[in-house]
Protein backbone atom coordinates (compact mmCIF):
# COMPACT_ATOMS: atom_id res chain seq x y z
CA UNK A 1 0.00 0.00 0.00
CA UNK A 2 1.32 3.56 -0.88
CA UNK A 3 0.24 6.24 1.17
CA UNK A 4 2.11 9.47 0.28
CA UNK A 5 3.12 11.07 4.12
CA UNK A 6 2.98 14.89 3.65
CA UNK A 7 -1.24 14.03 3.30
CA UNK A 8 -0.75 12.30 7.21
CA UNK A 9 0.78 15.77 8.63
CA UNK A 10 -1.94 16.98 11.08
CA UNK A 11 -4.08 13.95 10.76
CA UNK A 12 -5.28 12.83 14.59
CA UNK A 13 -4.36 9.60 15.71
CA UNK A 14 -6.28 7.11 17.94
CA UNK A 15 -4.73 4.21 19.63
CA UNK A 16 -6.00 0.63 19.58
CA UNK A 17 -7.96 1.43 22.33
CA UNK A 18 -9.84 4.51 20.58
CA UNK A 19 -7.98 7.08 23.22
CA UNK A 20 -6.80 10.12 21.21
CA UNK A 21 -3.22 10.07 21.36
CA UNK A 22 -2.51 13.20 19.07
CA UNK A 23 -1.87 14.82 15.56
CA UNK A 24 1.08 13.64 13.48
CA UNK A 25 3.17 16.32 13.33
CA UNK A 26 6.68 15.23 12.34
CA UNK A 27 8.18 12.46 10.65
CA UNK A 28 11.39 10.69 11.66
CA UNK A 29 13.14 9.04 8.76
CA UNK A 30 16.42 7.66 7.12
CA UNK A 31 18.04 8.69 3.99
CA UNK A 32 20.39 7.00 1.70
CA UNK A 33 22.01 8.14 -1.46
CA UNK A 34 19.16 6.25 -3.03
CA UNK A 35 16.55 6.24 -0.78
CA UNK A 36 14.29 7.49 1.89
CA UNK A 37 12.84 5.39 4.65
CA UNK A 38 10.32 6.38 7.68
CA UNK A 39 11.36 5.15 10.82
CA UNK A 40 9.10 7.17 12.89
CA UNK A 41 5.77 9.34 13.36
CA UNK A 42 6.26 12.04 16.07
CA UNK A 43 2.67 12.67 17.71
CA UNK A 44 1.29 15.59 20.28
CA UNK A 45 1.36 19.40 20.53
CA UNK A 46 4.93 19.71 21.54
CA UNK A 47 6.01 18.18 18.04
CA UNK A 48 4.48 21.16 16.16
CA UNK A 49 6.86 23.42 17.86
CA UNK A 50 9.65 21.28 17.07
CA UNK A 51 8.91 21.57 13.80
CA UNK A 52 7.94 25.02 13.19
CA UNK A 53 10.93 26.73 15.39
CA UNK A 54 14.79 26.38 15.85
CA UNK A 55 16.18 23.88 18.54
CA UNK A 56 18.05 26.52 20.11
CA UNK A 57 15.49 28.38 20.69
CA UNK A 58 13.03 25.57 21.82
CA UNK A 59 15.42 23.29 24.28
CA UNK A 60 14.73 25.85 27.21
CA UNK A 61 10.64 25.92 26.88
CA UNK A 62 11.04 22.12 26.17
CA UNK A 63 12.49 21.88 29.77
CA UNK A 64 10.27 24.42 31.16
CA UNK A 65 7.03 22.50 29.59
CA UNK A 66 8.50 18.97 30.18
CA UNK A 67 8.73 19.49 33.94
CA UNK A 68 5.52 20.65 34.41
CA UNK A 69 4.46 17.45 32.09
CA UNK A 70 2.92 19.76 29.58
CA UNK A 71 5.37 19.31 26.68
CA UNK A 72 4.08 16.08 25.05
CA UNK A 73 5.78 14.57 21.82
CA UNK A 74 5.51 10.49 21.41
CA UNK A 75 7.92 8.57 19.02
CA UNK A 76 5.78 5.95 17.11
CA UNK A 77 7.93 3.40 15.37
CA UNK A 78 6.39 2.92 12.19
CA UNK A 79 5.43 -0.66 12.24
CA UNK A 80 2.99 0.41 15.36
CA UNK A 81 0.55 2.75 12.98
CA UNK A 82 -1.66 1.52 11.54
CA UNK A 83 -2.40 2.86 7.93
CA UNK A 84 -5.15 0.69 5.94
CA UNK A 85 -7.27 4.03 6.51
CA UNK A 86 -5.04 7.09 5.54
CA UNK A 87 -7.62 9.38 6.90
CA UNK A 88 -8.01 7.64 10.40
CA UNK A 89 -4.28 6.56 11.28
CA UNK A 90 -4.67 4.22 14.53
CA UNK A 91 -1.87 2.94 16.33
CA UNK A 92 -1.28 -0.72 16.65
CA UNK A 93 -0.62 -0.25 20.94
CA UNK A 94 -2.29 1.54 23.80
CA UNK A 95 -1.26 4.71 24.23
CA UNK A 96 0.37 3.71 27.50
CA UNK A 97 2.77 1.52 25.88
CA UNK A 98 4.32 4.79 23.58
CA UNK A 99 7.76 6.20 24.17
CA UNK A 100 8.27 9.96 25.04
CA UNK A 101 10.26 11.76 21.98
CA UNK A 102 13.78 13.21 23.03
Amino acid sequence: MDVNVELLIGKEVHDADGTKVGRIEEFRVTQTDKSCTLDAYLIGASALIQRLSAWTLVRPISRGLRSRNIYSVYEVPWQDMDLTHPDRPTLRIAKAELRRAR
